[in-house]
């Protein structure tokens, strides 16, 4: 079938002049012009055409790609089989839309976003479009900016141990001394006037409440027991702590398989943690709070719940929806930078937030 012969069998577009070899030229002009590769097959997956971007983008002429097998020809020599899966899948009628490596001519590897595209006529498969657009750069763009960040995350953790650690190895030692020598003096002050007798034991006081203070910033900063006794114990005492503060009761749900990670997931599911009961405490004034941490398959699994009255979980929300604070920002951040993902979903009377977030992570860098 000749490349007229294909478009002039395929075209259809009503909204255009119904003459066929009008449509056709609109048609050609279309895919030929676009600055996506595009190459059209049968519906036995053969080569029927492609546009001048296919060929500058993979660098095989057409006469070269006709009687070829592309998932051959382009795939990268070690996602033969996945491309076959997906061309498999358009075959029967799914669209697809995937991100792979792909072999130009030359023997380069490049990342494409792929999207393939069944056309159908009555039900029954005609042929395929294959859409590729090159986002190579785009991919080193992200890696580079993962590298960043992670780096920037790697030093606030540092920086937040050492300040933890000076608060608590001499801030709060000499406030522990300087609480203890208010102590003695206001039982040396006894016996003078009132107004002195006060000013002591006001002092006193505003002394033990910078002493907590300092105690709650060095914790906040850098929990000792996530460094040394691991994630499952650090929660435990994270959410006794903001339950006897808050007045708020909060459920953990640790699976049995939940044990110590790596040092980024741990920080990551704390600091996610942290912020969703301070989301809590902050927005929604539930009594209630549900807090379940296990073990899928590959990935660490995290929910919070705050039930509300229904208790159901609703439909994921969307972006403009949800109009998400600093907090959620940075929540679902630290999730991406794992390549994991956080979602929230929300009924009419609760909201919960899930995280997902890889067992076995890459970091760059």
């Amino acid at each position: 079938m000749t490349e007229h012969e294909f478009f002039e069998a395929h075209t259809v577009l009503p909204f255009l002049s119904t003459d066929v070899e009008t449509s056709v030229a609109y048609l050609r002009a279309l895919i030929d012009c676009s600055p996506i590769a595009i190459v059209v097959l049968d519906s036995q997956h053969r080569y029927q055409m492609c546009n001048s971007s296919f060929v500058k983008l993979f660098q095989y002429t057409r006469d070269e790609l006709r009687g070829s097998d592309l998932d051959v020809l382009i795939a990268d020599p070690n996602e033969v089989e996945e491309a076959a899966r997906l061309t498999k899948m358009v075959r029967n009628g799914v669209k697809i839309h995937e991100v792979a490596h792909r072999r130009r001519r030359d023997g380069m590897m490049i990342d494409v976003e792929i999207y393939g595209i069944p056309l159908m006529a009555n039900g029954v498969l005609a042929g395929v479009y294959g859409l590729y657009q090159d986002v190579t750069e785009r991919n080193r763009a992200q890696t580079a900016l993962r590298q960043i960040t992670n780096q920037m995350e790697d030093l606030q953790q540092k920086e937040r141990r050492r300040i933890a650690r000076d608060l608590h190895d001499s801030t709060a030692q000499e406030l522990a001394v300087l609480n203890w020598n208010l102590a003695r003096l206001d039982s040396e002050v006894q016996n003078y006037n009132s107004d002195l007798i006060a000013l002591v034991r006001e002092t006193r006081e505003i002394a033990s409440q910078c002493s907590s203070r300092i105690r709650s910033a060095a914790y906040l900063l850098h929990p000792p027991l996530l460094g040394d006794e691991g994630l499952p114990l650090a929660l435990d005492s994270m959410v006794k702590e903001f339950g006897r503060r808050s007045g708020i009761n909060v459920a953990l749900d640790l699976g049995p398989e939940v044990n110590r990670f790596c040092d980024e997931i741990e920080i990551a599911v704390f600091r996610i943690v942290q912020e969703a009961l301070a989301n809590v405490l902050r927005h929604s004034g539930s009594p209630l709070v549900d807090i379940s941490l296990h073990i899928r398959g590959q990935w660490l699994s995290l929910e919070v719940s705050e039930p509300g009255n229904g208790g159901a979980v609703g439909p994921l929300l969307r972006e403009p929806d949800l109009a998400p604070g600093l907090g959620m920002l940075g929540m679902r951040e630290r999730a991406e930078q794992l390549g994991g993902y956080l979602n929230t979903y929300r009924s009419d009377g609760g909201t919960t937030l899930v995280a997902m977030v890889p067992l076995r992570i890459e970091l760059d860098g």
